[in-house]
């Protein structure tokens, strides 16, 4: 019975051969890929995890959105970062090609209700290091009927369809690679495998004396001759200008309110050896010397004749063992069942089963607040005319009306302007306009006249591959060198679900989950 249970343990010394064999059976595949094959381009590999990791989130948000959770109006969206969906335990956490986690607040995936009846479109948005993408798939004329939340067909009323569940495993394999990095020292600038460094080559002043011609303006002198003046209404027309007024954004944060649920599985039992006290029953002796009587020495007389013997008492010595049955404790190996939560992130042990507490947040009790995170957020958008002098909004719109100032037609002589414009009509006499200055010409009522001017310019067009710097020009020429490459090995793990319980080259993670098979309409 002992051997029996020796042969279904397994011992420390066991568990340090399997340990050791593993540990270098990694070694050699590294060493494999660092040496054997260092040009393997792993990038198909990192794209097919990018697309694999896609794929869960887009399958995971279709599910998460039953009917209680689409929108209900025309444009509306609903939004599930990855961040909530890990919480929610929809998805594992991402790694990208250098086992870094993914981006949690930038990946997401949305449902957007079409116009019509043209069903919904679901983005699926993924951000992992400087790799990002998205896939839009729309459900088409599918709704989310009441019943259980199945997904049904155009047809819903009168006909019902549903799929099949179908259990899918998640396994895992870890897979090695070799991620090359090139860098330059300070000064360069890095462009694919190589750098730059601008270096002056000569220097030439950018200081150019120009000339310009420029037209001075002068108001003509009215001049009257016995004129007689008839003051006309001055025509004042209102114009409106029109500008965007400011948005301010406010934002409204409340905390979410938290709901705590407690997920249950069985822990998973194992067997162990440990070294146990046990109780055996023993027969002790003791020996001890006593003398016991004999007799010796015997006569026999006659008297009157009869017979008499009478005999000396004499001892002999002897050993007498006595003995008797006792209990005794000693060591032995004993097998005992223990329970462990190994195999389950997160969750702790609580007698033979796996418990983790799971905390979800909603907003439920803060009207036209969403949520994010564990926090509730309401934006709220006013406006302002703060930055428009002198105008008043008027929904998003800043207005300010201004009055401008005109003289009607007939109209022989003005003076001022704006508000004191006074427009005169001439009824007798005559009056024209003159330049004072003999050097300009008269048009309408004012007076030109056109001068140069010399003037200090910075152009650098005469030299051929100059730059205008300041008041220099210069000529660089470019510094080209090797990038310095360092090499180093990466290793991420690959995750895969498959209907089948186990996979060649896959470990089995001990997650589940149950997807749609078949599609069934009655």
């Amino acid at each position: 019975m002992y051997s029996n249970e020796k042969k279904n343990g397994f011992s420390v010394l066991d568990l340090l051969v399997k340990i050791i064999f593993a540990a270098i059976f990694i070694f050699i595949l590294i060493w494999l890929f660092q040496k054997k094959i260092p040009n393997v381009n792993m990038t198909p590999f990192y794209s097919n995890v990018f697309r694999e990791n896609i794929k869960y989130m887009q399958e995971a948000g279709e599910s998460y959105f039953t009917n209680d959770k689409l929108p209900t109006v025309s444009g509306e969206s609903v939004k599930l970062t990855l961040e909530e969906m890990e919480r929610l335990n929809l998805v594992l956490p991402f790694v990208d090609q250098d086992g870094n986690a993914c981006n949690k607040t930038e990946s997401y995936v949305s449902i957007t209700k079409l116009e019509g009846d043209l069903g919904y479109e679901l983005k699926t948005n993924l951000v992992c290091g400087k790799e990002s993408n998205f896939t839009v798939k729309t459900l088409g004329c599918h709704v989310y009927c009441p019943n259980n939340g199945v997904k049904c067909d155009c047809n819903c009323g009168t006909k019902k369809c549903s799929y099949e569940k179908v259990t899918e495993y998640q396994f895992k394999k870890l897979v090695s690679g070799t991620k090359v990095k090139y860098s330059c020292d300070k000064k360069y600038s890095l462009k694919g495998k190589y750098c730059y460094k601008m270096v002056l080559e000569d220097t030439k002043s950018a200081l150019v004396t120009k000339t310009r011609e420029k037209t001075l303006t002068q108001d003509a002198k009215l001049i009257t001759e016995d004129a007689k003046y008839n003051l006309l209404k001055t025509v004042v027309t209102p114009v409106t200008d029109t500008k965007d007024a400011t948005p301010v954004t406010s934002t409204d944060v409340k905390m979410a309110t938290p709901v705590v649920t407690t997920d249950t599985k069985d822990a998973t039992p194992e067997k162990v050896k440990y070294t146990c006290t046990k109780v055996k029953t023993e027969t002790r002796c003791t020996t001890r010397t006593v003398k016991n009587p004999y007799s010796c020495n015997c006569k026999t007389t006659i008297v009157r004749g009869k017979s008499t013997t009478t005999c000396d008492t004499c001892y002999e010595t002897v050993q007498v063992q006595d003995c008797k049955d006792v209990e005794v404790e000693y060591d032995d190996e004993c097998t005992k069942t223990v329970y462990n939560c190994k195999k389950y992130d997160g969750y702790t042990l609580s007698g033979k089963k796996c418990i983790k507490e799971i905390t979800t947040y909603n907003c439920n009790k803060y009207s036209g607040y969403t949520l994010d995170g564990n926090k509730c957020k309401k934006t709220t958008t006013t406006y302002n005319c703060n930055k428009y002098s002198g105008y008043t909004l008027d929904g998003k719109k800043c207005k300010k009306t201004t009055n401008t100032y005109s003289c009607p037609k007939g109209t022989d002589v003005q003076e001022g302007s704006g508000a004191n414009l006074k427009c005169y009509q001439v009824i007798a006499g005559k009056t024209y306009y003159k330049c004072t200055d003999s050097t300009y010409t008269l048009s309408g009522t004012k007076c030109y006249k056109v001068v140069s001017e010399t003037y200090t310019d910075k152009d650098c067009s005469k030299y051929k591959g100059y730059v205008l710097e300041g008041d220099k020009c210069k000529l660089y020429k470019t510094d080209k060198v090797k990038a310095k490459v360092t090499k180093t090995s990466t290793s991420s793990y690959s995750y895969k679900w498959s209907t089948s319980k186990e996979l060649s080259g896959w470990t089995a993670t001990g997650k589940t989950r149950t997807v749609k098979g078949k599609k069934v309409c009655k």
